[in-house]
This record gives structure tokens, sequence and C-alpha cells, in this order.
């Protein structure tokens, strides 16, 4: 029998581990061919995760068969949420790995907890696939509630599947592609924009331009700004990125997009939304995806659904309010998580 054992996560790990997701991504019916190397990297390199004590794997003859991260945020008020991103080959999802790994990720997340915001509610939060099941239903034995659906939608760009005329541009303002020299301010609107969102916390510059709009993944003249022709105040967002450049059927993901309080039901989003995929079409993209909350008046009024766009998938959030010890005998002050 192949030896075992237990050891926190390193960047050298990236490749084994894109193989691993790739195999999982598969198993679950997850849309796209899972991360690659790179992705992996940047992934473990994100803010907020400490690989050390914030990360563990299970190891079987030299390959990983189980993996976990434990993420803290830059914000704690008015609760920390911590987000936990945890893969388990198919072969190796027993019941009683997939628990114990649930619970190392929890003492680690009580133990970073302590160390950031001492005093501060925590809480775990969890995302699941549709076809993720297996999961699904281990979160809901620990004690994790589903409180958030979002839905994948995604919409041809190409004959038959055009997408809609691109709508008037409103009375006193002008569409631009992104610059650089919005950067400060479209930050600035974007905290504003989501300041009352569940589950949303403010961005700092640094996080911002890393995970937006200095990602490698953006693609700035294919996202847009809608602005007041005097002040040239960002009034209006759409913000766009391509996980895989080059690929014969070229993907646009809608990733960010916002509209300043009190402007909404004034066409606003919906120029800026349709100059996008007019746009997408001309530079030869294929589709336009994106996700979306369940709850969000855009979506639950049908906006993507006239636009074009079909849902092919469903992702859930799963919470978990951690006041105490874990259930079975976790204790906060054990080794670290590896």
């Amino acid at each position: 029998m192949a030896e075992t054992r237990w050891r926190p996560l390193a960047l050298a790990d990236a490749p084994r581990l894109a193989e691993m997701l790739s195999e999982c991504a598969v198993a679950d019916g997850v849309p796209g061919t899972g991360p690659d190397t790179d992705d992996v990297r940047e992934a473990l390199s994100a803010p907020g995760i400490d690989l050390g004590a914030g990360s563990t794997s299970l190891w079987c003859g030299g390959e990983p068969v189980a993996h976990a991260t434990v993420r803290a945020r830059e914000h704690g008020s008015p609760a920390h949420r911590m987000t936990l991103d945890l893969a388990v080959r198919p072969a190796h999802r027993t019941p009683s790995l997939v628990h114990r790994l649930l619970d190392r990720c929890r003492t680690a997340a009580l133990r970073r907890h302590g160390e950031l915001y001492p005093g501060v509610p925590l809480e775990l939060h969890a995302r699941t696939h549709q076809g993720q099941v297996w999961l699904a239903e281990a979160l809901d034995a620990t004690g994790y509630r589903r409180v958030r659906a979002y839905w994948s939608m995604r919409a041809g760009l190409g004959a038959p599947g055009k997408p809609p005329v691109p709508a008037s541009t409103p009375d006193g303002t002008t569409i631009v592609p992104f610059d650089d020299t919005f950067d400060g301010a479209l930050l600035e609107l974007r905290n504003e924009v989501f300041a009352d969102n569940w589950g949303s916390v403010p961005m700092t510059p640094g996080t911002w331009r890393r995970s937006v709009t200095g990602s490698p993944y953006f693609r700035p003249a294919s996202s847009f700004l809608l602005l007041s022709d005097h002040g040239r105040e960002i009034l209006c967002y759409l913000l766009c990125t391509e996980l895989a450049d080059g690929r014969k059927d070229r993907e646009l993901y809608l990733a960010n997009a916002g509209t300043r309080t009190g402007l909404h039901g004034k066409g606003l989003y919906r120029a800026v939304f349709t100059h996008a995929l007019a746009r997408a079409r001309a530079d030869g993209y294929h589709r336009a995806v994106l996700d979306v909350d369940a709850t969000n008046p855009m979506a639950a009024g049908g906006f993507y659904d006239r636009m074009g766009f079909l849902r092919y998938g469903t992702w859930t959030t799963h919470v978990l309010p951690v006041t105490a010890a874990p259930p079975g005998g976790g204790d906060p002050s054990a080794p670290p998580l590896g």
C-alpha cells in the first residue's frame, strides 16, 4: 500500500494540483478543462492565503489526493468571512476523508481568525457546483447552511445567436474603453456600489489591482465605462476577462459590473452591456459568459434572458458561523493544517 501523509501545500505543488483539479472538474461536470499550472500558482499566492498555516494536503504515493486552503479577508466587519477551497480526487471521496478535511480547515480558520480579528464573529464560506453533490452533502452534515445561489449563464455571439443591437447611449453620457487613468475612481465606485451587497467587503488598491485590473486575464479593450459628458464621472461599468487567450472558441467573461447608486432604471447598464457584447463579437469572441446572484434584480427580472443568455450551471454558497470547537473533537490549539 502506498504511503500517505498530510502536509501543507507549496507553490512547487502547482503542476500536480492542476492535474488533480482537471480530473475533479471532469468528474463533477464543472465547465471547462480545469485550471492550468499558472492558475493554481496564482491561486496559492492570493492575498489572505498563508500556505504554512492555512493549507493542507494529503499525498498518496507521491500524488495529491486531497487539498484545501483557508483564505482570510482583509476586513473583519461585521464578521470575518473566511473562504474554504478544497478538492478530493473522485476515487478518494469517502465521508471520513472529506469530514476530516473540513475539520482541519475549521481548526486552522479558528487559529488564523484569532490572530487577525480576535473578538470578531467568524464565518466559514464554501462554494459548490451543482455537480459537487459529495461536497454539498458533507457541508450540510457539518452544519453549513445553503444561503445563496448563483447562476452561470452564456450567450453565443456569432450567427445565429447574434447579440442584441447596442442600446442607444443615454443623453449626456459617453462609453469609453477602460483606461488606467480611471483605475482609482473605478475602485472607489466599486466599493460604493457593493457596500451593502451580501458577502462583499471593500477592496484595497492592492487587492483590486492584483485580482481585477492588473490580472493577466483582464481585457481592458473589452471593458467599458459609461461616463458623464461634463464631469467625466463614472456612472456605470462592465469589466471583462478571458481565461484562455487564443483558443478556437474564445469566451469573454463578464466579470465585474456596477451602476452608481441612484441611477438604476435609466438604461445605463443596458447601454454598456450591449455595447460590450457587440464589441466582443466584432473582436472574434464566440461566447459571452457570466455568473450572477439569483436574487439580483437584473437576473430575477429576466434581463439576461432577454439578452439571449441561457443558464448552464448553478453554484451555491454554504456558510457556517463558528463560535466553538468543531464537532467530533476538533481542537483549535492543535498543530497547523498540514
